[in-house]
């Protein structure tokens, strides 16, 4: 299998909720190859019903940037398309005590002007940063774009925003303006869109055998993320001028969702329980991974949930009898007898008799089964990378 390379926006790192609809993994790849045509025409302009506005002249620069103190208010200060042309650029002012404060509010501002296009979700930025640093993923091909992003502190800054105009007013506070010159927003955002878009193919591009794992599963799951990521950045490339959204027929996030549910339903797990009374730790088991929609019945299962149950009686000066349980289970892949998940308890429980004494250390190890194991599983689920 292909080494997977990701080139995503570190720095604008982003996702969306679209409606969800069933598909099948062949159609989410077809959407993918027909998505990253389509763009491409576009960007190219081949396209005859997607276009980008036309490139600004080659005569026609970047506005100089003029950095004042005192004197008379900039028109600018109150109206930023005084100095940047709305047609070419995206602009907005900030200002504060400081210079630094207020670039910093400037691109505060500007980003607001683009609103849930950019705002980063807390998960995807912790699944994304921790894909970046294990290898799992690049940050991108592109050198001059990887450079720019290397360098961002902020993740939900817009990639391509400048600072142009200063204007300290000499009475304790000074105005700054930040702007987006569309058509290089376009342009970045388009190739983070064609390169995520292949990404998107080669994550879901898998044999069965390889599909139906908790590997094809992280696959799957990490592709739907790029997916909402290139969702937002259609989003503002719409409002920079170029295509729509629409226009562009990005494979959905919900739907390779679906699928990586339909993956998690078709990977055979069993139980194996050593020290059990009547079955009573299995079925516990059991019944949360039958929860999580794993199969616990079957042959030739690719994972084993080993439990390990030891009941022991412990001595108090206490007319009472006391037992201790202790459940140390492990998921381990049959493949290659590694260790994917550990959870272990023990409790100690009392009666005057010590056969009511396991009975209740038992009901209450089935009880902390319930209400523990799920949510450490639904973890894995959550934290699964794809292998290298």
């Amino acid at each position: 299998m292909n080494k997977i390379k990701i080139v995503g926006c570190f720095a604008v790192l982003l996702i969306a909720v679209n409606t969800v609809y069933a598909q099948s993994a062949s159609s989410v790849d077809a959407m993918a190859r027909d998505a990253l045509r389509r763009l491409d025409d576009a960007l190219s302009g081949k396209s005859t019903n997607i276009s980008l506005p036309a490139a600004a002249p080659a005569a026609e620069s970047a506005p100089q940037v003029q950095s004042t103190r005192g004197g008379q208010e900039p028109r600018w200060v109150t109206d930023p398309y005084t100095a940047y042309s709305r047609d070419r650029y995206v602009a907005a002012v900030g200002f504060a005590s400081n210079r630094a404060e207020a670039e910093n509010k400037a691109k505060a501002a500007l980003t607001a002007i683009f609103g849930q296009s950019i705002q980063a979700d807390l998960s995807v930025v912790t699944t994304y940063s921790e894909a970046v640093s294990k290898g799992i993923v690049n940050s991108s091909e592109n050198t001059n774009l990887r450079d720019e992003l290397s360098i961002r502190t902020s993740l939900d800054t817009l990639i391509g925003a400048e600072i142009g105009n200063i204007w300290d007013n000499a009475r304790g506070t000074v105005y700054a303006i930040a702007y987006l010159d569309k058509e290089k927003a376009i342009a970045a955002y388009g190739h983070m869109i064609q390169t995520n878009l292949k990404n998107i193919e080669n994550l879901t591009a898998m044999t069965a055998a390889e599909k139906y794992t908790f590997d094809g599963y992280a696959r799957y799951k990490l592709a739907a993320l790029i997916s909402g990521i290139n969702m937002k950045h259609a989003q503002i490339i719409a409002q920079c001028g170029g295509p729509t959204v629409a226009s562009l027929n990005l494979p959905s996030e919900s739907a390779i969702n679906i699928e990586a549910a339909n993956i998690i339903k078709n990977i055979p797990v069993a139980v194996t329980v050593k020290g059990d009374r009547n079955n009573r730790i299995r079925d516990a088991f059991t019944k949360v991974l039958s929860g999580e929609g794993l199969r616990t019945r079957g042959g030739s299962p690719l994972y084993t949930l080993e439990v390990n149950v030891d009941l022991s009686e412990v001595v108090l000066t206490n007319p009472n009898k006391f037992c201790r349980i202790t459940v140390s289970a492990e998921l381990i892949e049959n493949s290659t007898d590694s260790v994917l998940l550990p959870f272990n308890f023990a409790e100690r429980e009392g009666h005057m008799t010590y056969e009511e004494a396991q009975n209740r250390a038992i009901r209450q190890a089935e009880k902390q089964i319930g209400e523990k194991f799920p949510a450490v599983f639904k973890e894995y689920l959550a934290g699964l990378l794809p292998q290298k």
